[in-house]
């Protein structure tokens, strides 16, 4: 798991001592070890962060559980002077910043890919197919079958998004000194998490209050799945890095503009 510590200080002996805390820590409960991103040059933005590995079962380490509407448990952990030896620094010292970017354009692909959603669509349009409404089917209404050919092109838009990730990734790892696939990576990210919320909105729209409930009832239209489906998706929006700071990187990187802030 990540973790940004708010300092980590050089110690008598040769390794640093770690303070601080992290909110939105998901699997800290069973990990067994941190990837830390700790401040260790408080005078450097960038560069004063090092990335470290932290055994979790050493005194000075709490967590706190904290559970979402997605009924996913999240963690809140406190890192109150933690010793870690310098053969646990991963990489250089200060280069940490670099490290934990590269990682996260992966992960913004990989936590967030296509075929759930997919899924989750075509359970949708197989529901469409067959339902009624006040004895009329569902298929046969214009405004639902325009609202369902919607999300279908933005599926494929999707899809095509994470090929631009995984031929940018390709390109990264082949060509020296090509970029890494940093603005892709927001793209798709922010276009595919606003996906799966719509495909959401669309699912408790079409069906109607039936999709409400939890359990798989004759009465919960697609087995309750629009619910849980609902209240998770916004979840999306925010782990991997919030939809506010995939625009912003998409502004900065991609299009060369200043900051928003």
């Amino acid at each position: 798991m990540r973790l940004k510590a708010e300092r980590a200080e050089r110690d008598g002996k040769p390794g640093w001592v770690l303070n601080g805390q992290k909110t939105w820590t998901t699997s800290a409960h069973f990990a067994e070890w941190y990837w830390l991103g700790t401040r260790t040059d408080p005078d450097d933005k960038h560069r004063g962060i090092t990335l470290m590995l932290v055994p979790l079962d050493q005194p000075g380490i709490e967590i706190r559980a904290i559970w979402t509407m997605g009924d996913e448990r999240t963690n809140e952990v406190f890192i109150d002077d933690v010793f870690v030896p310098d053969e646990y620094v991963v990489g250089e010292v200060g280069r940490g910043f670099q490290y934990i970017s590269q990682a996260l354009d992966l992960e913004r692909f990989t936590m967030f890919t296509i075929s759930p959603m997919q899924q989750r669509l075509d359970l949708l349009c197989e529901y469409v197919r067959t339902a009624t409404r006040d004895g009329k089917p569902l298929r046969d209404d214009a405004v639902i079958r325009q609202r369902l050919a919607r999300l279908m092109t933005e599926a494929e838009v999707a899809r095509v998004l994470g090929l631009r990730v995984v031929a940018a990734s390709v390109k990264a790892e082949k060509v020296k000194g090509a970029p890494p696939p940093t603005v892709e990576s927001s793209q798709y990210k922010l276009f595919a998490t606003g996906l799966s919320l719509r495909i959401a909105d669309a699912s408790m729209d079409i069906a109607g209050p039936g999709t409400q409930l939890r359990v798989k009832t004759a009465d919960a239209p697609m087995e309750g799945r629009a619910e849980s489906t609902y209240r998770y998706t916004v979840i999306d929006t925010i782990g991997g890095g919030s939809s506010e700071i995939q625009k912003n990187v998409i502004a900065r990187r991609g299009l060369g503009l200043p900051k928003n802030f």
